[in-house]
């Protein structure tokens, strides 16, 4: 009987970190361009109108980010920004700033979530 329990628990804990791969592997592939450009943690969260959230990092910048859950103050955040194609900086120079232009995620909590600077 103790063997069986070991076996089912041993089956159950490989199904799950199968799932978890495959999660990574499609969270990774949504991240192709992507470079990691700050590592900071939440020092304050602000509530936005329609549910989205301002989330101000430790460097000071603040990102609005449609959250289901606040993080914790401290929570570790990784930022990736992705740098915006040569026609869209062509199209839109001197009209917006060029950070502005650029795609934003942030790594919170392990899930990954499209930001805005604000």
């Amino acid at each position: 009987m103790k063997l069986v329990s070991i076996i089912i628990s041993l089956s159950i804990i490989f199904i799950s970190s199968i799932a978890s791969a495959r999660d990574a592997a499609r969270d990774l592939r949504r991240m192709v361009g992507y470079t990691i450009i700050s590592s900071q943690t939440v020092d304050s969260i602000i509530e936005g109108k329609f549910g989205a959230k301002l989330l101000k990092l430790s460097d000071g910048s603040v990102f609005k980010v449609d959250l289901l859950l606040d993080p914790l103050s401290f929570t570790d955040v990784i930022v990736f920004a992705k740098a915006p194609s040569k026609e869209l900086i062509a199209q839109y120079k001197g009209k917006l700033p060029e950070y502005m232009m650029y795609s934003y995620k942030l790594l919170i909590d392990n899930e990954i979530y499209d930001a805005n600077p604000n």
